[in-house]
């Protein structure tokens, strides 16, 4: 296989770099995480007379948001079936509302503001080549119908398929160009700025960075996969899912294809790239990287095309198919669990935070309420310890295998040169070697490190 770069398609460009937090500050509200969701939390407080600081692990949208398809899209997969089976229509119908106001939302704020972020209104194609699928679509179209929602039968060459829907009113855009349209005017944005621990003194926040402190009234957790465990207990409430990308140099007309079921795939255009999604798994499935991409690689070599990027994603997946959006304990906020759908969901959930904080009404609030309770998701909940304990398992086996003792007696990894601990600092999961994008992976909940060792994306906050 060749390998031109090993990197997400956008994040290969040249960005505006913010400054590393070097003072103290005393703030209203500290975001946490400078993705989709607290870029859209800060952009929807600017007017507002809250006094805002956004810390950014590492650099603005380069985590998840700047590793994803870039899709706006309502037809997701499997996703609104499994709400429906998980609670009912009527709560299917208002996620679905959820996410058709929030791509007009984001192309009313691209127009408005002048986002040079490459936007194209696109069809949006759900698809299956297995018969027991072909009803579970049909009824898709059903609802989508009831729902007011003109759908229509469609087909496409770039996949078999033998069945297929599309829907219009979709897009497909630039995600890291949208966020910096966001928030390039902010003076409050602040990278390379990791939040190590948060205290609660009185009615104020201490949040620390290691060098600095930052003492806030509020706190919104942006930043995908929470850091702390207490109180939320994220480890039992939902499971990650990894995917492997690539950009192909390709001429095909407009569109954005996904299937119904796993293993998933997902195409979309972009300008003269195809960009191909393929072999999702759960995280602790996903330990051999360079089989997976290569089994990426072949199925767009079956398209006569050869990847000239290659990245992969992880995405959070919760038990009950909702994303947790809101309060969960005193003046601290969550946004995460968004189930491979983070630009609409992200960018909604940056809206509900600003509604709450400014005491507005949103008629999401209740749905995705992170204190939500629903006896559907306990036999899940069993699945998710089961998936944390494998990955920790097989982290601890891989990283054996290049283990090396150090002068002080502690276990290290060497790899190329390397001598870095091989434990993820986050909750001791042996990392494992990514061979392809030369990256150190907690195969437990998905922290990612470079090969000097540098955490590049949580919930870890600290080098190895």
């Amino acid at each position: 296989m060749i390998y031109l770069k090993r990197v997400s398609i956008w994040k290969d460009g040249n960005y505006k770099k913010f400054s590393k937090l070097d003072e103290d500050k005393d703030v209203d509200l500290l975001i946490i995480g400078g993705g989709i969701t607290g870029s859209s939390l800060l952009y929807h407080l600017k007017k507002s007379n809250l006094k805002v600081l956004l810390a950014e692990q590492n650099r603005v949208g380069y985590s998840v948001t700047g590793s994803s398809t870039g899709k706006l899209n309502f037809l997701q997969n499997d996703l609104i079936d499994s709400i429906r089976n998980n609670y009912n229509d009527e709560v299917a119908r208002l996620y679905l509302k959820s996410q058709m106001d929030s791509i007009r939302k984001i192309v009313e704020v691209i127009n408005k503001d002048n986002i040079d972020c490459d936007i194209k209104k696109v069809n949006s194609y759900l698809y299956t080549n297995k018969d027991n699928e072909i009803d579970k679509i049909k009824e898709v179209k059903k609802f989508l119908s009831e729902s007011g929602i003109e759908v229509f039968d469609g087909k496409s060459d770039l996949v078999k398929s033998k069945y297929m829907i599309y829907v219009e009113g979709t897009y497909v855009f630039h995600p890291i160009k949208f966020i910096h349209g966001l928030i390039d005017d902010c003076d409050n944005v602040y990278e390379k700025t990791s939040i190590k621990k948060i205290e609660k003194r009185g009615e104020k926040y201490i949040c620390h960075t290691g060098r600095n402190v930052i003492k806030t009234k509020y706190v919104a957790v942006c930043s995908h996969y929470p850091f702390f465990n207490i109180p939320f207990l994220f480890p039992i409430k939902g499971s990650l899912e990894k995917s492997y990308l690539s950009a192909c140099k390709s001429r095909v007309n407009p569109i954005s294809l996904i299937s119904y079921s796993k293993p998933f795939i997902s195409i979309r255009t972009h300008k003269n790239y195809l960009i191909y999604l393929s072999n999702s798994d759960s995280l602790n499935k996903c330990t051999d990287d360079k089989k997976n991409f290569g089994e990426l690689c072949k199925k767009v070599s079956d398209l006569n095309i050869n990847p000239d990027y290659l990245w992969s994603n992880i995405d959070i997946m919760t038990n009950d198919c909702l994303p947790y959006i809101g309060k969960i304990k005193d003046n601290m906020f969550i946004a995460t669990g968004y189930n491979t759908w983070g630009l609409t969901n992200g960018f909604s959930a940056g809206s509900i935070i600003s509604d709450i904080l400014m005491n507005r009404d949103n008629e999401y609030v209740k749905l995705f309420n992170p204190k939500r309770v629903n006896a559907i998701k306990y036999l899940k909940t069993i699945t998710d310890i089961y998936e944390n304990i494998s990955g920790y398992v097989k982290g601890f086996n891989s990283s054996n295998k290049s283990i090396k003792k150090s002068k002080d007696g502690k276990s290290t990894l060497k790899v190329h040169g390397s001598s870095l601990s091989n434990k993820c600092p986050h909750m001791g999961c042996g990392l494992i070697y990514n061979c392809i994008e030369k990256t150190f992976d907690c195969p437990c909940h998905g922290s990612r490190f470079d090969i000097k060792g540098r955490c590049l994306s949580g919930p870890a906050n600290n080098d190895i």
